[in-house]
């Protein structure tokens, strides 16, 4: 399972469904995200708590994916079909991109917190 900086950034903050999203990531085999979004959970959580992020990456055994040629077109495709200003209502974002681009190219859920990835083509974790 793919899990989005959002989702991790829910949990660590506990909001109200950091449970449920626990719940996935227990009953999930295999956890991985994104170096970008590893990056990006540091930009919001990791200026006030840098070690939390780390932390939590080493808790869960997380594997952080580098970002390869595969992924590079998959989110070149994301950014074309759901991207700002590509007229989707999931006005993905650059994190976003690459969070979709890792999840199609392991072919594997993404676990968020939103409505943007609902309007994509992705195998979603509800």
């Amino acid at each position: 399972m793919i899990i989005d900086a959002s989702a991790a950034v829910a949990i660590l903050r506990n909001e109200p469904t950091a449970d449920d999203l626990q719940r996935h990531i227990e009953a999930a085999g295999v956890l991985r995200m994104s170096a970008c979004s590893v990056l990006e959970l540091t930009m919001v959580i990791g200026r006030t708590d840098p070690e939390l992020v780390d932390l939590f990456i080493k808790k869960l055994g997380v594997q952080v994916l580098p970002v390869d040629l595969e992924q590079l077109q998959w989110a070149r495709h994301a950014f074309a079909q759901f991207g700002r200003g590509s007229g989707s209502p999931a006005k993905l974002n650059f994190g976003d991109c690459l969070t979709y681009a890792a999840a199609k190219a392991l072919n594997e859920p993404l676990l968020f917190v939103g409505e943007d990835f609902s309007h994509t083509d992705l195998e979603l974790v509800n």
